[in-house]
């Protein structure tokens, strides 16, 4: 999830379609990785493992959230009082030594199987839903489809950058 202030589709088709494209995306750059390169954890950085695990985090909880109304610490499965203090890299760094030590079969699968859920959930909102100010994470309500851009295609695009950019691959 990142901080940034996208530009915002204004309807569902296009939100669909930006979400798809850079999954596509993403994806791609992830299925021509060997075992070794998705494990691989360079020190201070996230194996690619990681970061799947990572995205797999925020889309459940654009979901739970989001979606099906589940309060932010709940829906994180972060203590409330951590979740009050915490900033995004805290939260992070916590759903990363949750996920740390997962089998990448089990990664795998949850990362494809939480889009799959989270596409499913998308074509439930209502085109006007999209502006609909609500409380997410961090300070203030913002539009739902922002929530849903900084925790879908942005993330993937950021994350897939990140990828392409190491020497491994």
């Amino acid at each position: 999830m990142t901080e940034s202030e996208p530009v915002l589709p204004t309807d569902l088709e296009i939100l669909h379609s930006r979400i798809h494209d850079e999954w596509e995306a993403f994806s791609a750059v992830v299925s021509v990785l060997s075992e070794p390169q998705i494990l691989r954890r360079d020190p201070g950085e996230w194996s690619v493992k990681d970061i799947l695990a990572h995205i797999a985090a925020w889309e459940k909880f654009l979901i739970l959230n989001q979606f099906l109304g589940m309060p932010a610490a709940e829906a994180l499965c972060i203590d409330p009082a951590v979740i009050d203090r915490a900033d995004e890299n805290e939260v992070n760094a916590i759903l990363f030594e949750r996920n740390r030590d997962r089998a990448l079969v089990e990664v795998q699968s949850d990362w494809y199987e939480t889009h799959r859920w989270l596409m499913s959930e998308l074509v439930k909102i209502g085109e006007g839903t999209l502006a609909t100010p609500t409380l997410c994470f961090g300070p203030g309500p913002k539009p739902l489809a922002q929530w849903v851009v900084v925790n879908t295609y942005e993330h993937y695009a950021d994350h897939r950058r990140t990828i392409e950019t190491r020497k491994t691959i």
